[in-house]
């Protein structure tokens, strides 16, 4: 693992205190993570928890935190659609010998823009848009 994923991930230990983390080495310095169950309590949503997963590439400073991963299974309260930033798909790593069903959440950081947050900042930052859509 390089040493900006070995920070980052640090930084994302230290966001997420009381929060079961794994994590799992993407074989090329770069590092998966899953939160394993993050709270959704007065979200929108159905379910009171998710799992969130997602790529420290190993090029960090210089690449974005994205996608992240959440529950497939996911639903809102008032039953609205997801719109745009969401797809079902399934994620295919290193953790798990069979894919996994998620919802992925699209929330790209503008070219150049990524550096102005770490990744802490962004998973955080995706994790409010989703309790907050």
């Amino acid at each position: 693992m390089k040493g900006a994923v070995r920070e980052a991930f640090v930084s994302i230990v230290a966001a997420f205190p009381g929060v079961t983390i794994r994590s799992y080495p993407d074989g090329q310095g770069g590092l998966w993570v899953e939160l394993v169950a993050v709270s959704l309590a007065d979200g929108p949503y159905v379910q009171d928890s998710t799992f969130v997963v997602f790529l420290l590439p190993f090029n960090l400073p210089g690449a974005d935190v994205y996608p992240a991963f959440v529950r497939a299974d996911l639903a809102r309260r008032d039953k609205a659609r997801f719109g745009d930033g969401f797809a079902i798909t399934e994620l295919k790593w290193q953790a798990e010998e069979l894919p996994r069903p998620v919802l992925q959440l699209s929330r790209r950081t503008r070219a150049g823009k990524f550096t102005a947050q770490t990744p802490a900042q962004k998973v955080v930052k995706v994790l409010d848009w989703l309790v907050t859509r």
